[in-house]
């Protein structure tokens, strides 16, 4: 869940009104609701019209600024993060104008998700900052714990992207008790309790710890059936998550049920998000069930999703930028200030530019160097094939084995190195020896006496060339997200996948493909 998920919930007065003040207020908050819970998971175009209805009916600011905010979530959802960020802007601004303190911190709060959707982690968290910030100023302490809740519940999602399990857990089980705490209303209370424990239920299947994940999404459900339907968005994230636990548990039958609920919830929405969460769990299911044809049927829905996901992201970046940083900002200065930024700026430019025309040339000869080893490397193995293999780096001193079985290892290594074996995330220097009918000390002889390498470099470095291989043969590899890219050749997450890519190429993954793509247009 994202902290607009949570955010769009916090429609619900806690102060004193007048008895036409409330009325209306009821009317508007039951319209909201029904909007972002029920609507949105069944047509979420409609929802979108609602919303902008609300907007231009509505006379009270704070009803606007809610009904802003809500079609800023609905465009979230679709993955339009330019008019998403448009709208959020425009609900700042009235924020900003009638000091709506809450609001404004919610706000700082939900660009803060943004900007680590699209992997811009740094400039996420100062939005996080401000709106812990803003918050000391809400005097209403309701209000105070439940924007607590929701940027220790963003934190979590943080940790989540740096992999570090522990501390979003621990960020989580935060924000549970902070939204224990709300009193003024039980919707809410059970709403923002059901979205934290589908949230501790990821994190828990991230740590592999099954059973315990099982009783947070069980929690989960049973916390949003109070306050909505069972079709509501946050189910299909519980259902697939559910799904994903029953697999682990091979419990197929049980897995399949709830990963059909959650399709039942996918089809009927277009948030790409919970598609591509649903639609890999499934072709992994499908997998699992060596159902083969339905396997590579749901895995093209999860690709295709994935793809759109990310053009969608790159085709707002700019536009992104250009409303969230040049809007309200730039008119804050003076024209004094302007002018000694603006010069400053140009110097800044002036050494970036010489810096980074430098840096390009470093990585462009690293780039060519890499490409023609790889071909030197082909033509390499084509030669053998029409030469007898000759034995080198033979040291009589460290012989521990005949030179028959020296042979027939590197032999056996070569018609390994043929196959893509090595991308099995579970290979290991005793699987690889039993593959070859050897021992590992053997292998591990081999190894570092004739390719001067050890286990672990050598089979990082078959995956890489393996991935550069596929991406330079196949033109959809490099649209792929390097989760996905780092899957394929076999390695158990991107970070570690770019670290060992940087290590054996001297280019990050995404400097290389940008390279590839360059010397593809120039051929």
């Amino acid at each position: 869940m994202k902290f607009i998920k949570t955010l769009v919930f916090t429609c619900f007065s806690v102060s004193s009104v007048g008895a036409q003040k409330a009325a209306d207020q009821r009317k508007f908050d039951s319209i909201y609701f029904a909007t972002a819970v029920t609507v949105a998971a069944e047509d979420i175009n409609k929802a979108t019209r609602i919303a902008d209805s609300l907007y231009r009916h509505s006379k009270p600011e704070i009803f606007r600024l809610k009904a802003l905010m809500l079609s800023s979530s609905l465009f979230q959802q679709k993955g339009d993060i330019k008019k998403s960020v448009q709208y959020a802007v425009k609900a700042d601004s009235i924020a900003v104008s009638q000091q709506f303190y809450d609001w404004e911190a919610r706000i700082a709060g939900f660009l803060s998700t943004q900007y680590r959707i699209m992997g811009l982690y740094e400039e996420g968290e100062e939005y996080l900052e401000k709106g812990k910030n803003v918050s000391n100023k809400i005097e209403n302490e309701q209000m105070k714990k439940l924007y607590l809740g929701m940027i220790y519940q963003e934190t979590a999602y943080y940790e989540i992207e740096y992999e570090k399990y522990k501390k979003a857990y621990k960020a989580a089980k935060t924000a549970d008790n902070y939204f224990k705490q709300l009193t003024y209303s039980e919707q809410d209370r059970d709403y923002f309790l059901a979205t934290n424990e589908q949230l501790l239920g990821q994190i828990c299947t991230e740590l592999k710890k099954w059973d315990e994940a099982y009783d947070h999404y069980t929690k989960a459900q049973e916390k949003l059936t109070k306050v909505t339907q069972e079709n509501a968005m946050l189910s299909g994230f519980i259902y697939s998550g559910l799904g994903r636990v029953y697999l682990e548990k091979n419990d197929l039958k049980a897995a399949f049920e709830n990963l059909q609920k959650a399709e039942k919830i996918v089809e009927k929405s277009d948030y790409l998000e919970l598609k591509i969460e649903v639609y890999k769990t499934l072709a992994d299911y499908y997998q699992l069930s060596k159902d083969f044809a339905k396997y590579s049927e749901y895995n093209d829905k999860y690709v295709e999703s994935l793809e759109l996901s990310e053009k969608k992201k790159k085709e707002s970046i700019t536009d992104f930028v250009k409303t969230t940083k040049s809007e309200g900002k730039v008119l804050a200065y003076n024209k004094n200030v302007l002018l000694i930024v603006s010069i400053a700026l140009c110097v800044l430019v002036v050494l970036i530019i010489i810096w980074h025309r430098r840096s390009r040339k470093r990585d462009r000869e690293r780039f060519r160097e890499v490409m023609n080893r790889m071909k030197q490397a082909q033509l390499d193995r084509e030669q053998e094939k029409l030469q007898p293999e000759v034995s080198e780096k033979k040291d009589p001193n460290r012989k521990i084995m005949s030179d028959a079985i020296e042979a027939k290892i590197l032999k056996d290594l070569k018609d390994f190195e043929s196959g893509n074996k090595y991308t099995d995330k579970q290979i290991s220097l005793s699987m690889l020896a039993g593959m070859l009918n050897t021992n590992t000390k053997y292998l591990s002889h081999v190894l570092n006496t004739y390719l001067n390498k050890d286990f672990n470099t050598y089979i990082n470095e078959l995956r890489i060339k393996y991935i550069i291989e596929k991406i330079e043969q196949n033109e959809k590899f490099k649209n792929y997200k390097l989760s996905v890219l780092a899957e394929e050749c076999g390695f158990s997450s991107h970070s570690k996948f770019s670290a060992v890519f940087k290590s054996v190429t001297g280019l990050s993954p995404s400097t290389f493909l940008a390279y590839m793509e360059e010397s593809r247009g120039t051929n």
